[in-house]
C-alpha cells in the first residue's frame, strides 16, 4: 500500500505541473500568458519537473521499488527538482554580474583630456571634484530640450475631452543619427572602451571587443554601432557585436530596429543566436590583465554601472533646466522601466542633484513614476520586492548602490544612503498588468494612449512629434495618462509630469546593404522568417495608421520600410 501510495502521491505532484497546471501557474502566479511563445522559456522549469516526476513513476511502476526507498525519494526529488526555477533565476544573477563588471569606468585618455570640456559632463558641472576621472565622450547634441504639450484626454470615461498638459524631456532629439536615453550610458561606456583602446591597443593580442547584449529590436545595439564611430572605434581598433539572443514579440518597430543593426559597422548574430558568445565571456579570467583583454559585454538595456552614471547625468541636467526655469519643478516624472539602468539613474540623480544644491525636485510628493514593460519581471517584483533587492545585479537598489560606490571613489559626494532614500520614499514602481501586457509589443491600454496622442497632442510649433514605441514608451504614456485621468476623476489639480520620451525619433539606415544581410539570415533562421514584419502597428510620426489594408505581413522587400528610415553617414 504504501509503493501504491507513493505513486499516487507523485502522479499527483506531476501533473500538478502538466499542461493545464502550467497554464494556472502562468496566468495567474506569474501574470504571464501561457500561449505567447515568448513566456514559453517561463515555463520550462516547470516543464522539466513533469517530466522527471511521470519518468520517476514509471520506472517505480515496472522496475518495482521498495515502498520505504519509494516513499524516500518522493520526499526529496520533488523538492530539487522543484528548486529548478530558483537555480536558473540565481545562474543567470551569477552571469549578469560578470558581464556587468565586465564593463569598467576607467581614466580619460589623453585624447579625451585634449578634446573634452570636462564641464560638459553634467556629473563633473555637479561634482567638480570628478573632473578628469572619468572616461566620458559626448555623443549627442546637449541638453536635450523639455517641451510642454496639451492634448485631450480622448477616452470614453472619467475624464474624457478634458484638456490637460505634460511636459517630455525629448531624449529621443539629443542625436541626428540615433538618439533615446541609451545614448547617454554609452557616453561613458564607449568613452571608457575608446580610453582602453589609445592606453592599451598596442599591446595586446587582439582587438577589444564590445558585445552588445539585446532582443531582436533591441535600441542599445543600433545606439553602440552607430556612436561607437563618434569615439573613433571602428573595425581596425576594435570589434563592436550585436548579439540578438533573445526574442520580443513581432512588431513592425523591432523589425526597424533590426534592419537598422544590419546596416551599420560591426557584426550582427544571426537572429536568436549568441548566447555562447555570452557565456564564454563571463567565464573569461580577467585578474591581473589589462581591461582590452577581455570581452567586454553590455547587458540588455547597458545596465551596468558606467551605463547608471549616464542616466544620473540625465537627472542632474534636468535639475539645471528645473533650476533655471526652462521646465517646471514637477510633481513627478514618468518612465518606463525595462533593465532598471535609466530608472535607477534617475533616483541617483536626484539624490545628486540635491547634494550638490540645485533648486528641483523639491516639490511635496514628488515622485519617479516607472512603469514596469516585461510580465516577468513585474512578478518578480510583487512577490520577492525584486527590484528593490541589493544582491541581483539588474536590480534598482544594487545599481544605485555600485553607482554611488563608484562616485564616491573618485573624490565626489557618498550618495549611497541618499539614493537608497529616493528608491524607497520616492520611486514608485506600479503594478498594471492591463499596461504591461505582452513584452516588447503594444498592450491595448499602450495603443489607446498612443492612439489619444496623436488624435489630439499638441506641443511646440517647431518641435517634431513622439515616438511611442510599443516596447517601452507607450507604456509609460500609458501610465501617465492614466495617473491625469485619475486626477481629474477625483476633483485634483492634474499634477505636473515630466514624461521621459526615451525613444530615438531618428530610425538609422547605414552604408551596408541590410536587405542582402537580412534575405540571409531570414534562409538560416526560421523564427525571424516570422518574427520580422511590415505595416500593422508602428509608432513612427510618419509610419500610416493600423488597418485591415494596413496589417502586418513577413517583410518581403525593402520599399516595405525604407521610407521610415533615414540614411545615416558615420
Amino acid at each position: 500500500w504504501l509503493k501504491s501510495f507513493s505513486l499516487r502521491l507523485c502522479n499527483l505532484v506531476a501533473s500538478c505541473f502538466a499542461t493545464p497546471a502550467r497554464r494556472f501557474v502562468l496566468t495567474r502566479a506569474m501574470n504571464c500568458s501561457a500561449t505567447d511563445p515568448h513566456h514559453q522559456a517561463i515555463a520550462a522549469p516547470f516543464i522539466l519537473t513533469s517530466s522527471l516526476l511521470r519518468l520517476l513513476a514509471d520506472s517505480w511502476r515496472w522496475v518495482g521499488v521498495d515502498g520505504a526507498v519509494a516513499l524516500r525519494w518522493l520526499c526529496w526529488a520533488p523538492l530539487a527538482l522543484l528548486a529548478l526555477p530558483f537555480l536558473q533565476f540565481f545562474a543567470t544573477a551569477v552571469i549578469f554580474q560578470r558581464l556587468g563588471s565586465s564593463v569598467p569606468l576607467l581614466l580619460p585618455c589623453k585624447r579625451q583630456l585634449s578634446e573634452v570640456d570636462q564641464m560638459a559632463n553634467p556629473l563633473c558641472r555637479a561634482f567638480p571634484s570628478l573632473s578628469g576621472k572619468l572616461a566620458w565622450r559626448p555623443l549627442g547634441i546637449f541638453p536635450s530640450p523639455v517641451h510642454r504639450f496639451t492634448m485631450s484626454l480622448g477616452r470614453s470615461g472619467d475624464g474624457d475631452g478634458e484638456k490637460v498638459e505634460f511636459w517630455a524631456k525629448r531624449e529621443d532629439l539629443v542625436s541626428d543619427r540615433y538618439a533615446g536615453n541609451k545614448v547617454r550610458s554609452l557616453q561613458y561606456i564607449l568613452g571608457a572602451l575608446e580610453a582602453c583602446v589609445e592606453q592599451d591597443g598596442a599591446g595586446l593580442p587582439a582587438k577589444p571587443r564590445l558585445l552588445v547584449l539585446g532582443s531582436g529590436g533591441s535600441n542599445l545595439v543600433v545606439a553602440a554601432k552607430v556612436h561607437a564611430i563618434g569615439c573613433g572605434l571602428d573595425s581596425s581598433n576594435a570589434s563592436i557585436e550585436g548579439l540578438s539572443c533573445y526574442p520580443d514579440a513581432p512588431e513592425m518597430d523591432n523589425t526597424l530596429n533590426y534592419l537598422s543593426s544590419l546596416s551599420l559597422p560591426g557584426s550582427q548574430s544571426l537572429f536568436g543566436a549568441g548566447w555562447l558568445s555570452v557565456l564564454r565571456a563571463a567565464l573569461v579570467r580577467r585578474s591581473g590583465r589589462s581591461p582590452g583583454a577581455w570581452p567586454w559585454v553590455l547587458p540588455p538595456g547597458g545596465n551596468c554601472t558606467p551605463g547608471v552614471l549616464g542616466q544620473v547625468g540625465a537627472a542632474l541636467e534636468l535639475a539645471e533646466q528645473i533650476q533655471s526655469g526652462e521646465a517646471p519643478d514637477p510633481d513627478g516624472i514618468v518612465v518606463a522601466l525595462g533593465s532598471s539602468c535609466t530608472a535607477a539613474g534617475l533616483a541617483l540623480g536626484v539624490a545628486a542633484a540635491r547634494a550638490a544644491g540645485l533648486v528641483a525636485f523639491r516639490k511635496p510628493g514628488f515622485k519617479i513614476y516607472v512603469q514596469p514593460v516585461h510580465p516577468l519581471l513585474l512578478m518578480l517584483q510583487q512577490r520577492f520586492g525584486f527590484y528593490f533587492s541589493k544582491w541581483h545585479p539588474s536590480a534598482i537598489r544594487r545599481n544605485i548602490e555600485d553607482a554611488a560606490a563608484a562616485i564616491a571613489a573618485r573624490g565626489g559626494p557618498d550618495l549611497s544612503e541618499a539614493g537608497v532614500a529616493v528608491m524607497l520614499q520616492e520611486l514608485e514602481i506600479t503594478t498594471h498588468l492591463d499596461i504591461v501586457g505582452t513584452y516588447g509589443v503594444h498592450s491595448e491600454i499602450s495603443l489607446e494612449a498612443r492612439d489619444a496622442y496623436l488624435q489630439s497632442a499638441t506641443g511646440p510649433s517647431d518641435a517634431p512629434g513622439l515616438w511611442l514605441c510599443g516596447h517601452f514608451t507607450a507604456k509609460s504614456f500609458a501610465l501617465m495618462l492614466r495617473m491625469l485621468r485619475s486626477d481629474i476623476a477625483e476633483d485634483r489639480s492634474p499634477r505636473t509630469l515630466i514624461y521621459w520620451s526615451s525613444k530615438s525619433l531618428v530610425q538609422p539606415l547605414g552604408a551596408t546593404d541590410e536587405w542582402s544581410a537580412f534575405t540571409k539570415q531570414r534562409d538560416q533562421s526560421s523564427a525571424l522568417r516570422t518574427w520580422a514584419v511590415a505595416g500593422g502597428v508602428c509608432g513612427h510620426p510618419d509610419a500610416p495608421a493600423a488597418s485591415k489594408g494596413n496589417a502586418p505581413r513577413p517583410v518581403e522587400t525593402p520599399e516595405q520600410y525604407r521610407a521610415l528610415m533615414k540614411r545615416v553617414a558615420l
